[in-house]
């Protein structure tokens, strides 16, 4: 057994360096083909949120924190990069839907909900190692789609971006997941809201192909 022993050490210090060096491999090849950021970012906030935030109710504001680092500049290497607010936005999504009850609620129904579009609007820019916060609204929705207010505020509290967002589920019983929500009375579209939404129709006439006689 002793024999064995120093047998199967030896062994493996003659093979360590090859498992190290598959296991780097294995890590390199991880970052290449994935976002591995995106996906720890996502389980994070979420993670943080269950163990440390309550539940809400769907019509109320949920908050992530953020930070501007190096990785978020953009080429003049002063501020946050118009790609990285997009980004954020996913990750107040996925930690909306999930306080708010609304994944679960999907989940039961056997549906889904996609990100069908986006209206940015970039007030001031969001200097390098700003703090800032991420809120989430629901302030309509219809038959197929959810839609949320979401801002970028530092601490002086200026909103630095304004954000309208349309959520589509894959089926129409969005009425339905309200009420199982106590979202309450469905609340009027604002002005700017509507003017996105016809925008949003009249771009979706344009684009479809035209009927041949």
């Amino acid at each position: 057994m002793f024999q064995l022993s120093i047998y199967l050490g030896k062994n493996y210090v003659r093979h360590r360096p090859t498992m190290m060096c598959f296991l780097v491999m294995a890590f390199i090849l991880l970052l290449w083909f994935f976002d591995v950021q995106y996906y720890l970012r996502i389980i994070s906030t979420v993670a943080f949120g269950r163990l440390f935030q309550k539940k809400c109710n769907i019509m109320d504001e949920t908050t992530i924190h953020g930070f501007c680092f190096t990785q978020d500049l953009d080429l003049v290497m002063k501020h946050m990069n118009n790609a990285r607010y997009v980004r954020d936005l996913d990750f107040a999504r996925f930690h909306f839907y999930d306080r708010t009850g609304l994944y679960d609620e999907m989940v039961k129904r056997k549906t889904d909900a996609v990100q069908a579009a986006t209206n940015v609007r970039y007030r001031r820019v969001i200097p390098i190692f700003t703090f800032y916060k991420v809120t989430t609204k629901v302030i309509y929705w219809d038959e197929r789609s959810i839609y949320l207010e979401q801002k970028f505020i530092t601490s002086d509290n200026f909103v630095r971006t304004a954000i309208l967002s349309k959520a589509t589920m894959h089926k129409p019983i969005v009425e339905e997941v309200m009420v199982a929500l106590k979202a309450g009375p469905k609340p009027e579209p604002l002005e700017d809201l509507k003017l996105w939404m016809d925008s949003m129709e009249v771009s979706s006439k344009r684009l479809r192909p035209e009927k041949q006689d």
